[in-house]
């Protein structure tokens, strides 16, 4: 599915808290070309996607991976002014499956490697001014003995993430947090598993953090802001954190009343940290919402 994306502006605004920047080099010393202005968002949107589209537009995503939102065709049906390039969607149900969507000059291919037997996870094979294949998660975790866990989807899926640049973006559901001796789904062994692929969690390189030490979450569970987990991730080639790299995490001030998880915007990448807006917009001054 395609449509035309409309421009939008950008708000202005002060930095929030969520945002974090990596060292690098400066923007008049970067190489062009390449993965310039790459901005990937990933946001469990918690359903409801129609009305979150100038939300949606105001985080500016080149890549969009979206948990638990609807088919596009649905979003559309009921956001007529939402357009994107191109969208690839898994379904649970019509109104709450695994979405992605691209912006500006990215395509979406589903790659022939796709089983449906992993049914939340999305290999796909992105074009445009960068290529590489991104495998979208919205990980089950507790459907162990399924055969559809994630760590089986990492071993079905070895050869589509080594045979190219590769990310990992999404909602794993997990965390180091909830590791126990002999979990087959522990964290450790997952992210174990994509540094074998020579990828790594944006968000913790970046910041510096460890995992289960973060001090910015994108779970709120049952929606309390004081009982908050990071599950949600991107994990990328080691080799693109050589350029600029900033990540941004929404607060639940602004976030909290809209979805149980907060934004994650991993941005930058080979850009200036500030040619385009990796700042919390005003939800009350997003023009459209409802």
């Amino acid at each position: 599915m395609r449509h035309r994306k409309a421009p939008s502006p950008v708000e202005e605004g002060s930095d929030g808290d969520g945002r974090t920047k990596a060292k690098g080099r400066s923007a008049e010393s970067r190489p062009t070309g390449g993965r310039a202005g790459l901005r990937i968002l990933v946001w469990n949107i918690n359903m409801a996607a129609h009305k979150k589209i100038a939300l949606l537009r105001h985080l500016q995503p080149d890549l969009a991976i979206l948990p638990e939102c609807a088919a596009p065709d649905v979003i559309v049906a009921k956001c007529p002014d939402f357009t994107f390039t191109d969208a690839q969607w898994q379904e649970r149900s019509r109104h709450k499956g695994l979405g992605v969507f691209s912006f500006g000059n990215l395509r979406l291919t589903r790659s022939p490697d796709y089983d449906p037997r992993f049914a939340v996870f999305l290999p796909l094979e992105v074009k445009g001014g960068q290529r590489f294949n991104l495998l979208a998660v919205w990980a089950l975790n507790f459907r162990v003995g399924s055969g559809g866990t994630m760590p089986d989807a990492l071993h079905f899926y070895r050869r589509f993430l080594a045979s190219t640049e590769a990310v990992v973006a999404g909602d794993f559901n997990n965390s180091v947090f909830w590791d126990r001796p002999g979990k087959p789904t522990n964290f450790a062994g997952i992210a174990a598993v994509l540094s074998e692929f020579g990828l790594a969690s944006a968000y913790h390189t970046v910041t510096g953090e460890s995992f289960a030490q973060e001090r910015q979450p994108t779970l709120w569970f049952l929606k309390r802001p004081h009982q908050g987990y990071h599950i949600d991730y991107c994990f990328m080639p080691r080799a693109w954190f050589s350029r600029p790299v900033s990540v941004w995490v929404g607060q639940p001030g602004q976030w909290l009343a809209h979805s149980d998880h907060a934004p994650l915007v991993v941005a930058d990448l080979g850009q200036s940290p500030d040619s385009r807006q990796t700042r919390e917009p005003t939800v009350a001054a997003a023009p459209g919402y409802a």
